[in-house]
């Protein structure tokens, strides 16, 4: 329960919160100076046995508030140690045991000190030739990490000056529109790189850094589906650094309220801003200093901690991030979210709680200063639930605002604020105590009981927009925000941006290489993907001739459509999971700004080498008891049929990747498998006459053109046969034939790739 003193009796505006293990209490800061410690002489006084007697104090110093650490003590203010700070709203001071790592925070509360973004300025003189702008070694130096080492250039042409972007990875922005090549600029223009913002006015930039100072409005936020509303309209002002945590019944609105608050699925009425800018219409330019975690898993299971971070790190940093700063971010992200011990244990092996300390730090990589997180505790038990609690607290106070959706209440006093949604309306904004006291409620499980009645709802967003709370916590908050410079949207008027995280050949590498090393970590699936093709070889040896791709035409065919069909199968097995069993993590890094084309491209490069091998596997156990060709149309037969079976292979593996795409579970695409699987049996051309309609479609299916080849290249037409076979000219031996087949195979490869990047694309 909070407990509320003043120490002179008199009500100030500026306040301390002081969160000691379960308990908060208010402390409101009327005198000059306040000194905090276990001592019981201190105005605030402590318990835990490891603060020192006189730990810190806080003293009024020309108007401001200062925290002033004691001599041997440590006093952290926005995860740095300091010894004596100007204090702002909103800002967190923790003291901390070294020894265990215990903390007691206290937050500043004032609203005359609203918290505002470090302001450093730099000269731009007409005339200069060129300023370069980067994240080391430039004139204008932005260190953080989602800038590049060389990010853009400020030229001076025509008597103007002229910002070009370098290929940066997460782009240039002016007044909200992303820079593609150069762009002139004007007095009171905007830059946008990374987490700064600078102001132009035309012989000077001066650059806000908004690490620690974002703040994000609602107003009148709805959203309808048809004449569904899902969310009632909603008006509410998260402050910087501050952890507000969504919560209510099933069905309340709450994920709803959150996608729409970060920008994934837009409010249908009203806005968002952050720090005064519209989110939704500059949207790409706030996108990489969002993050969000979703409720599913946003990582590969066979991969260890530290290398699924460090092909995340690839790519969502700069292309030009060192591999020394790569390893240094990953062991940053470890520590803040305390899981530095396990780095090297396969993510498979940990708990539940660990693994979603794991998502946190793949989110925090590229340091955003607004992370969402979705039922983040769901699943856990008491103990590791308080634990995940307190790290998202931790990184709350130490510089980052923290949005999340929960149905756990047990730690629900550790977040600053909460938002009570029921029946999409929003019942209740301010901080989890008050939300008793207002509702009459003895806990949190009480609330959620009562709130369910009929009426109850309706009852409450009344009761709450008469309150007291209601004045304070949604009506004067957007009064208080500071000043900040402002960004002229025009993305609507203007083409709509694109977004370039990494370049597509970049992305390709690294999904190339990190899709190897799953493949490789994961080696029991390995080993059976690559017996299956000795043993369809070895049961092809035991069924048919040694002679049967020679003797005679009937034979033949029978071994040429097993090799054809099992190529297509091959690849088709292979592919049919590949992309929605990672559906969550394609969705995460699709909103980070991942191609869907390198990422069709790069399973499709990874399973051709593993048709490769297992057509190697097949044609070289086929080839030990049965006799092939001497030579084929333009090479050696064995060399052609090979190439066929890989090429039918190839085939198979892009049918099987746009299943994949279109398939919503790795279930549903295992029952999609025979749908596509029974027609390559029923239209290769061997058991069925083709004729009319079905000719036609055979043309869609790519074992009949894998039997056209190996046809070809046996010259079946030449084998002896039954009086009553007659002569196929679709089976000439002539390269106009194979190439022909050949190139059908890789046109329905080609097609069926498109159609599976399309369907990523147009799920974004």
């Amino acid at each position: 329960m909070a407990v509320h003193e003043t120490v002179d009796g008199s009500k100030g505006n500026a306040r301390l919160e002081v969160r000691e293990a379960a308990d908060t209490r208010e402390v409101a800061l009327t005198t000059s100076a306040l000194s905090i410690g276990r001592a019981p002489e201190c105005e605030i006084v402590l318990g835990a046995a490891w603060v020192a007697a006189r730990h810190a104090r806080l003293a009024l110093v020309a108007g401001a508030h200062h925290v002033i650490a004691e001599r041997g003590a440590r006093v952290m203010l926005g995860g740095h140690e300091v010894v004596d700070a100007v204090l702002h709203d909103g800002d967190v001071v923790a003291l901390r045991d070294p020894g265990t790592g215990a903390e007691i925070t206290m937050v500043y509360r004032n609203p005359q000190a609203s918290r505002i973004a470090p302001v450093h300025h730099f000269a731009t003189p007409p005339g200069t030739p060129l300023l370069t702008i980067g994240r080391t070694s430039a004139d204008i130096v932005l260190d953080q990490a989602l800038v590049s080492r060389h990010h853009a250039d400020l030229l001076w042409e025509d008597g103007h000056h002229v910002l070009r972007d370098m290929h940066s990875a997460n782009g240039t922005f002016v007044n909200g529109v992303r820079v593609e090549g150069s762009r002139k600029l004007a007095p009171h223009d905007v830059v946008q790189i990374g987490t700064f913002r600078l102001t132009y006015d035309g012989d000077s930039l001066d650059s806000y850094d908004q690490r620690g100072a974002i703040r994000l409005d609602a107003t009148a936020i709805e959203r309808k589906i048809g004449d569904k509303q899902l969310l009632a309209p909603t008006t509410l002002s998260i402050e910087p650094c501050e952890f507000v945590a969504i919560v209510g019944g099933s069905g309340a609105g709450k994920s709803t309220l959150m996608t729409a608050l970060c920008g994934f699925n837009r409010a249908s009425a009203g806005r968002v801003t952050i720090n005064g800018d519209d989110l939704y219409a500059g949207y790409d330019a706030y996108r990489s200093v969002i993050g969000y975690v979703p409720q599913d898993d946003i990582l590969h299971h066979t991969l260890t901690v530290e290398r699924a971070l460090h092909h995340a790190a690839k790519l969502r940093l700069p292309a030009d991030t060192t591999p020394g700063e790569i390893d240094v971010r990953i062991a940053t992200v470890l520590d803040q979210v305390e899981m530095t011990d396990h780095s090297k244990k396969r993510i498979d092996q940990l708990s539940g709680g660990q693994r979603k300390r794991v998502s946190i730090a793949c989110e925090l990589l590229a340091d955003p200063l607004l992370l969402f997180l979705d039922e983040p505790t769901s699943g856990l038990d008491p103990g590791l639930e308080r634990k995940l609690m307190i790290t998202l607290r931790k990184l709350a106070d130490s510089g980052r605002t923290i949005v999340l959706i929960t149905h756990a209440t047990a730690n629900i006093r550790m977040c600053d604020h909460i938002a009570f949604l029921a029946e999409g309306k929003l019942v209740y904004f301010g901080p989890p105590q008050q939300a008793l006291q207002l509702f009459g409620a003895a806990d949190f499980p009480d609330l959620y009981e009562e709130v369910e009645e009929p009426g109850k709802p309706d009852e409450w967003t009344a009761r709450y927009g008469a309150s007291l709370q209601h004045q304070k916590y949604v009506v004067e908050r957007p009064a208080r925000a500071p000043a900040m410079p402002s960004v002229e949207q025009r993305a609507e008027n203007e083409r709509r941006s694109k977004t370039f995280a990494q370049s597509r050949l970049r992305q390709l590498g690294i999904l190339t290489r990190r899709y190897l090393e799953l493949m490789f970590a994961d080696r029991k699936n390995l080993a059976l993907l690559l017996l299956q093709a000795p043993i369809i070889g070895v049961l092809l040896v035991l069924v048919s001739r040694g002679d049967g791709l020679t003797s005679g035409r009937i034979e033949a065919k029978k071994l040429i459509f097993m090799l054809a069909t099992t190529g297509v199968w091959f690849g088709v097995i292979n592919s049919a999971r590949e992309i929605c069993k990672e559906a969550n993590v394609l969705r995460r890094e699709r909103l980070a700004g991942l191609h869907a084309g390198p990422y069709v491209l790069s399973k499709l490069i990874v399973l051709t080498l593993l048709v490769m091998v297992q057509a190697a596997l097949l044609i070289g156990v086929v080839a030990i008891s049965t006799k092939l060709p001497a030579s084929g149309v333009m090479m050696p037969a064995s060399f052609e049929i090979y190439l066929t079976i890989v090429a039918a292979g190839v085939a198979g593996i892009s049918l099987g990747l746009c299943v994949s795409a279109i398939a919503s579970s790795p279930d549903k695409a295992t029952s999609l498998i025979p749908i596509v699987l029974v027609p390559q049996v029923l239209f290769a051309g061997i058991m069925f006459g083709l004729k009319g309609p079905t000719a036609m479609i055979s043309n869609l299916v790519s074992a009949r053109a894998a039997v056209d080849a190996m046809s070809s290249i046996v010259d079946i037409n030449n084998l002896s046969a039954p009086m009553f076979m007659a002569v196929e000219p679709q089976y000439a031996h002539s390269s106009s034939v194979l190439l022909a087949a050949w190139g059908m195979l890789l046109a329905q490869a080609v097609g069926y790739s498109v159609v599976a990047w399309l369907t990523l694309r147009r799920r974004r």
